[in-house]
């Protein structure tokens, strides 16, 4: 692995959110999608250089009204809370009040999840500096099947340019979602699984105190 998670943090992760627009739909392709996009949140971030040090508020209310809609975060939220997230999980509870408190933790990890990806990978985005950015084609067979890996490149000083992958799925609208992340070698689903994880075992299978305390790339991360 060429670099760290506090890196990716800090700049890295910029192409993460290039691909999160408003612009998908039933119609546009995901390779497509991620293409259009990209100009959208550079727009964002170029105008939110002027106001972020005053209100940063204000800018990550921006980036995450264009990604809400196109992160499938309850799945990639699952995923994250591994076993404890799972269909076999939710369907060993006993009694409905056991599955109804599933679903309220589902819900209350999903914001957390979703607002410490924004903040972090917002800020990951100012530090964007017109790095050039290539999307490769998606596969056609793959984008038949319904689930894609659409792959991103992104140029800069290194001899080799950093390469995105974003595993997508298309609902039964027609429109792509986000379930995961990989950056090269590193795949952000199983970091945050593994991060899961041991606050599961700090906290001795309290998953509400896993919720309460989840931060995003903090320092609990186990990708460091």
């Amino acid at each position: 692995m060429r670099f760290d998670f506090r890196k990716l943090a800090a700049g890295s992760l910029i192409a993460v959110m290039m691909m999160l627009s408003s612009l998908t739909t039933a119609s546009v392709g995901p390779d497509e999608a991620i293409r259009s996009a990209t100009d959208n949140l550079l727009s964002v971030v170029e105008e939110a250089r002027g106001y972020y040090d005053n209100d940063p508020e204000r800018y990550f209310g921006e980036v995450d009204r264009i990604i809400g809609p196109l992160v499938d975060f309850t799945s990639f939220s699952r995923g994250v809370m591994g076993r404890w997230g799972s269909s076999s999980y939710y369907s060993s509870l006993p009694d409905d009040e056991a599955r109804a408190k599933f679903r309220e933790q589902l819900a209350r990890f999903s914001e957390s999840f979703r607002a410490g990806l924004v903040r972090t990978y917002s800020k990951g985005l100012l530090a964007f500096s017109g790095q050039t950015i290539e999307v490769l084609p998606a596969d056609a067979k793959e984008v038949a099947g319904g689930n894609v890996t659409v792959e991103q490149r992104i140029h800069g000083e290194a001899d080799e340019p950093y390469v995105i992958r974003y595993k997508m799925k298309r609902g039964k609208d027609g429109s792509w979602q986000v379930r995961n992340v990989s950056l090269d070698s590193l795949n952000l689903g199983k970091v945050y699984q593994k991060q899961f994880a041991s606050a599961a075992g700090k906290y001795n299978g309290d998953i509400d105190q896993v919720i309460d305390n989840w931060s995003v790339g903090g320092e609990n991360s186990e990708a460091q």
